[in-house]
């Protein structure tokens, strides 16, 4: 059995390129090999191994590395990164004094008396007054009681008499339409003068200023009151009795009848006299 059992592993260790080659080899040279390999595989067993220890002892190196960052404080990271930090240099401003020359031409402010003022005023209130020029209507409606009576008569001249008369353009002239809202006015509408406006109003009878301030203080003081009666009247046929308006025309009414004529038109003359104006 000894015998077989050395044979078969002799058989063993052969090995296979010499099986197959069909050339058996001796036992010594065989022993031999066998050997040469079982070291060899031992070599390159022990290299692995150390190789391995060597990566294994640098990572627990590198993981206590970062063991050790990681247990610092982060106050102690964020120094080191602030001082890392460079800091930029600022220019220093020089600043530009200016020059005597500068200095002397700058104007200097001048102060302003009372007396100036007070001249100043004086002037701009003779300028205004020299500016506006005095009218017969200007003087009268301001300061006489007849100016009073011509401006309230002409508010509501239309509910004493009708202008202009009817009578005086009974006919329409050739060649011409009536302009709507201006009765004894006239348009051409054909011939050479298309467009033409042709007015046929009696002037003399017109209710303006420069006609009412021809009459007298009474014969404005009637008008006045007719116009007032009329106006009264139409109110209360269409708003009724009691309204603001009808208020204000009673009250009118009765300053008007207090007027004293005769007063009122030498008052008229006397703010006329005073003013340097005439009638024309």
């Amino acid at each position: 059995m000894s015998s077989e059992e050395s044979s078969s592993s002799s058989e063993e260790d052969v090995p296979l390129a010499a099986l197959k080659s069909g050339k058996p080899k001796d036992s010594s040279s065989s022993g031999k090999n066998a050997t040469s390999s079982r070291n060899q595989r031992r070599r390159s067993a022990t290299n692995v191994v150390s190789s391995y220890k060597e990566e294994s002892e640098e990572e627990e190196f590198e993981f206590q590395d970062d063991e050790d960052e990681d247990d610092k404080p982060i106050a102690s990271l964020k120094k080191k990164k602030t001082n890392e930090k460079i800091t930029p240099v600022k220019k220093a401003k020089t600043k530009t004094k200016p020059s005597k020359a500068a200095t002397n031409d700058t104007p200097k402010k001048k102060t302003k008396n009372s007396k100036t003022t007070k001249k100043s005023v004086s002037e701009t209130k003779v300028s205004s007054s020299a500016s506006t020029i005095a009218t017969v209507a200007s003087e009268l409606y301001s300061k006489s009681t007849k100016g009073k009576l011509i401006s309230e008569f002409l508010c509501r001249w239309w509910y004493a008499y009708t202008w202009p008369d009817p009578s005086t353009f009974d006919t329409v002239p050739p060649n011409c339409d009536t302009l709507d809202g201006f009765p004894g006015v006239f348009v051409v509408t054909s011939g050479d003068e298309i467009g033409k406006i042709i007015d046929k109003r009696d002037p003399s009878t017109c209710p303006c200023f420069s006609n009412m301030v021809r009459k007298t203080s009474d014969e404005l003081k009637g008008l006045l009151l007719k116009a007032i009666e009329n106006q009264t009247s139409i109110l209360i046929q269409h708003e009724g009795k009691g309204t603001l308006v009808e208020k204000d025309l009673d009250a009118l009414k009765k300053w008007a009848t207090k007027v004293n004529t005769k007063k009122a038109d030498k008052e008229a003359e006397q703010v006329l006299r005073a003013a340097n104006l005439k009638l024309k």
